[in-house]
C-alpha cells in the first residue's frame, strides 16, 4: 500500500469512528467501509434522483442516532458503477444492509424512516 492509500485509509477510519453523519464512500473505500463496524448501511443514490433526495434526511437521522454502532454511508452509483453492478442495483435509491461485511438485506425505493430503521434493527437483532 502506498503512502497516499495509507493516509486515505486512516482518514476514513477516523471519519467512521466519530461520524454522526453518513460517510461518502467510493469503490476504493467500499470494502473497508462495510467491514469497519459489525453493521453497515449504505445508501446507493445519484444526484439527479428525486426519491434519493427524499430519503436523504432519514439516512442522516439514522446516522445521527445509530452512528456509534452502525457505519452509515452514501455511495453515488453514477461514479461507482462497479459496486452498483456487483450488488445488482437496478433502481435507486437502494439501501444495502451489511453484517460482518456481508450483505444481509436491502430496501429499494423512497421509504419512510421507520421502514429503514426497522430493517436496520432486524439486521442488528
Amino acid at each position: 500500500m502506498d503512502e497516499v492509500e495509507k493516509i486515505k485509509k486512516e482518514k476514513l477510519e477516523k471519519m467512521i469512528k466519530k461520524s454522526k453523519k453518513p460517510v461518502k464512500i467510493t469503490e476504493n473505500s467500499f470494502n473497508d467501509f462495510i467491514t469497519r463496524k459489525k453493521y453497515a448501511m449504505v445508501d446507493c443514490w445519484a444526484a439527479w434522483c428525486m426519491p434519493c433526495r427524499i430519503i436523504a434526511p432519514s439516512i442522516e437521522k439514522i446516522a445521527e442516532e445509530y452512528g456509534d454502532m452502525v457505519a452509515v454511508g452514501k455511495l453515488d452509483v453514477d461514479g461507482n458503477r462497479g459496486v452498483a453492478s456487483k450488488f445488482g442495483i437496478m433502481s435507486i435509491p437502494t439501501v444495502l444492509f451489511f453484517r460482518d461485511g456481508r450483505l444481509v438485506d436491502n430496501v429499494i425505493g423512497a421509504v419512510p424512516k421507520h421502514i429503514l430503521e426497522g430493517k436496520l434493527k432486524q439486521v442488528m437483532g
